[in-house]
């Protein structure tokens, strides 16, 4: 590697750190529900996934994580010629698949416990309290008879023990969770592990559920709830059941991309599939909370001279006045609508989006929202004064106008020095 090479990945380390920076504060104390199938254990990645997760409890989030267990359960199966017995995409389980989920859950227990462990006590991760807990947290019930299969030993959850969950959560552990549940009466009961996330993910409120795919996503970043039911995946039917249930973000991350959890949680677009009741991406009216992120945003052009400077008591006073683009909370984008001394004409000022974020028509979004804003408060113009982006708005229907065209508020506060283009655009219904 050269010495510009070299140069490139640091910068790009320096540029995720900041990035991470709000995210790492934001997850501080917030609970995730990490759910994954037998076969991501069985991955050669499932130890990198591992010590993802220990970095994320480090820096302060709480975790309880859910494992599968199919492909072990059918591997001790093989072994034994013993029937694997499937219905409407349900394992039966008899008392001989009962006996190799138990086998199955405790040799994936212990292995999973084995690596944390060893990760939790290495020097490069903070481990001061942090252990991984596992236990008979759930009552289940037979799932019984339909379409007069019984389903034996297979079982649905009845409750989770969700305040003893609290407590180790509050005492900086892991919580690892097993598809396994038992009845007052001693009997156990082999459960999908999905469900497990969800009940869990449900029942301690958690911020967010996860589950990691052995299966290529090959769907967009983000979906709504209405846009997801479109999609044929893996774990699509558990995501939709979980939003159904009251869970408010569940991520599809794909088990096999290198540090895909540390990108999904602390980069602002992640690298899985979100999805969520709300929109991701919204266009709004700016609100007080909102200032912080704007002056982010155009701090950058205001020191170099692209736009006026305003301070934060200047937005505060104005910001009935901003409109705004976020993206997972945050400001991608802004722009101002004013009055002027003109009935007919209102200026667009204040108008950014943000590098990381062009190229994608916001631009043209938010112009057209402000366009229709001056339209529906009866102006026939919009005015736009700029020094580098004359060419943008002019492909946009902008043309040219002079200083003496202002309205006599933007004329008398014209700064010459800047020596603005004066840009004016028909507003048409």
């Amino acid at each position: 590697m050269n010495e510009l090479q070299s140069q490139g990945h640091a910068i790009n380390r320096v540029s995720f750190f900041r990035e991470a920076a709000p995210y790492i504060h934001s997850h501080r104390g917030k609970t995730f529900v990490v759910a994954f199938a037998g076969e991501v254990i069985a991955s050669p990645k499932f130890p990198q996934i591992m010590q993802d997760l220990a970095i994320i409890s480090s820096l302060g989030a709480r975790l309880i994580l859910v494992h599968g267990t199919r492909p072990q359960i059918d591997e001790r199966l093989h072994n034994t010629n013993t029937p694997v017995q499937i219905h409407n995409g349900i394992r039966v389980t008899d008392l001989p698949t009962l006996l190799a989920a138990q086998e199955a859950i405790g040799f994936l227990r212990i292995r999973i416990e084995n690596q944390l462990t060893h990760i939790l006590n290495q020097p490069s991760i903070s481990s001061h309290g942090l252990g991984i807990i596992s236990g008979n947290f759930i009552t289940a019930r037979p799932m019984g008879i339909h379409d007069g299969v019984d389903y034996r030993f297979t079982g649905l959850i009845r409750r989770i023990n969700h305040g003893l969950i609290q407590q180790q959560l509050d005492a900086n552990h892991i919580v690892l969770l097993s598809p396994m549940g038992y009845s007052p009466t001693g009997e156990a009961y082999n459960l999908r592990y999905e469900h497990v996330a969800i009940v869990a993910a449900k029942a301690l409120t958690a911020d967010k559920l996860i589950f990691l795919s052995y299966q290529p996503l090959n769907m967009p970043r983000k979906l709504t709830l209405d846009e997801a039911q479109t999609y044929d995946h893996e774990f699509m039917l558990p995501a939709l059941e979980a939003l159904d249930d009251g869970v408010d973000r569940v991520h599809l991350i794909d088990a096999e991309m290198d540090g895909a959890l540390l990108l999904e949680m602390y980069t602002r677009d992640g690298v899985g599939t979100m999805i969520s009741e709300d929109k991701f991406e919204q266009l709004r009216s700016a609100n007080v909370e909102d200032i912080s992120s704007i002056l982010n945003l155009i701090r950058p052009l205001e020191n170099k001279g692209t736009l006026v400077k305003r301070s934060r008591e200047h937005l505060e006073i104005e910001i009935h006045n901003f409109h705004v683009i976020t993206r997972d909370d945050q400001v991608i984008a802004c722009a101002a609508l004013y009055n002027t001394d003109d009935d007919q004409v209102s200026e667009l000022a204040c108008f950014v989006v943000h590098p990381q974020y062009r190229g994608s028509q916001r631009g043209d979004k938010l112009l057209d929202h402000i366009t229709q804003l001056a339209h529906q408060q009866g102006k026939t113009k919009l005015v736009a004064l700029t020094t580098h982006t004359t060419d943008w708005f002019r492909e946009r229907g902008f043309i040219k106008g002079s200083i003496e065209d202002l309205p006599p508020n933007k004329k008398s506060l014209y700064n010459y020095q800047r020596n603005s283009q004066v840009l004016f655009k028909q507003i048409t219904e």
